[in-house]
C-alpha cells in the first residue's frame, strides 16, 4: 500500500470555524447507539467530537502523514478504530451514518462508492456547485446518479474562510438518505434512471427498453419488448444518442432522455 502525506495533494480542507463545527455536527444528529465512518479524519477535531457521542467510530484515512493525530484520540477513547488506505478502494463496513468534508475532486467516485455500501444516512461537506445541482435537481449525470439513489438535503453553505486552508470555492453540508428501489414505484424518471445507472454499460436504447419493462412490473403489470420499444420511439430521443452506452453520454444528452421520459 502506498501512502502520500502532502495533504494539498488530496485537495483537503481542514474546518475550524467553531459555528460551522457545530452546524454540522448537529445535523449529524448523533447518538450513543450509533456506529459511524468518518472517511478522512484529518487532525481528528470532528473525530473526537463523534467518539464522544456515539458507540463506534471507524476512520479512514488515505494521509499516513496525518497518523499521529488520530493516535493521540485512539489513546484518549477506545471506541476508535483506522483504516489506512484510499476511501474509493477499502472496504468500508456497513454503519448507522457515513461521515466526510470530502474533497472535492473526488466527489463523483464517491456518490459511486456510497452505492455500494450499507448506511442509514450520509453527512458530507460538499462543493457548492455540486449541492445546488444536486438539491435543486438540475439535470446533469451526477445530479441524476444522486437523486436516483438519494434523498437530498442541504443543510446550509459554508465560506472558503472556515476551513484551513481556505479552498477557492463555497462548500455546503448536504444529508443524503438511501431510497429504495420500491420506494420509487411512483417516481417514473427517478426509478427508470436508477435502473439504467446499475447497467451503463449498455447501449441507451437496451438499458432503457428494461428499465421500462421493470417499471411495469412494480404496477403488476409486464411490458413486452416490443410494446417497451413502441414507447421509446414514440420519445424521439436521437438514434446516434440511443446507440450510445450509458456512461458516455453527455450532460446534455442525459438532459434529452430526461426531458423525453413520459
Amino acid at each position: 500500500m502506498e501512502f502520500i502525506n502532502d495533504t494539498d495533494y488530496y485537495d483537503q480542507h481542514f474546518l475550524i470555524d467553531r459555528a460551522v463545527l457545530n452546524d454540522f455536527i448537529d445535523a449529524c444528529e448523533l447518538s450513543v447507539e450509533q456506529s459511524i465512518v468518518e472517511i478522512g479524519p484529518g487532525k481528528g477535531v470532528i473525530t473526537e467530537l463523534l467518539a464522544r457521542k456515539t458507540k463506534h467510530v471507524t476512520c479512514i484515512e488515505l494521509d499516513l502523514g496525518l497518523e499521529c493525530f488520530i493516535n493521540v484520540l485512539k489513546e484518549k477513547y477506545n471506541n476508535i478504530d483506522v483504516i489506512y488506505g484510499n476511501a474509493l478502494n477499502v472496504y468500508i463496513p456497513p454503519c448507522d451514518k457515513i461521515i466526510s468534508a470530502l474533497p472535492y475532486s473526488i466527489t463523483e467516485p464517491f456518490i459511486e462508492k456510497l452505492l455500494k455500501c450499507d448506511f442509514k444516512e450520509s453527512i458530507l461537506i460538499v462543493g457548492k456547485r455540486f449541492a445546488d445541482n444536486v438539491c435543486n435537481k438540475n439535470i446533469t449525470k451526477l445530479s441524476l446518479l444522486t437523486n436516483s439513489f438519494f434523498d437530498v438535503e442541504k443543510v446550509r453553505d459554508i465560506e472558503p474562510n472556515c476551513f484551513e486552508p481556505a479552498p477557492r470555492v463555497m462548500s455546503s453540508i448536504i444529508k443524503l438518505k438511501p431510497v429504495k428501489r420500491d420506494d420509487l414505484k411512483y417516481s417514473f424518471k427517478r426509478f427508470v434512471f436508477r435502473e439504467m445507472f446499475y447497467n451503463r454499460e449498455r447501449k441507451l436504447k437496451n438499458n432503457l427498453m428494461e428499465s421500462l419493462i421493470e417499471f411495469s412490473k412494480l404496477h403488476d403489470k409486464k411490458l413486452t419488448k416490443k410494446e417497451s420499444k413502441e414507447i421509446i420511439k414514440s420519445y424521439n430521443i436521437p438514434e446516434v444518442t440511443l446507440n450510445k452506452q450509458m456512461e458516455n453520454l453527455s450532460n446534455e444528452e442525459y438532459k434529452l432522455v430526461y426531458e423525453s421520459l413520459k
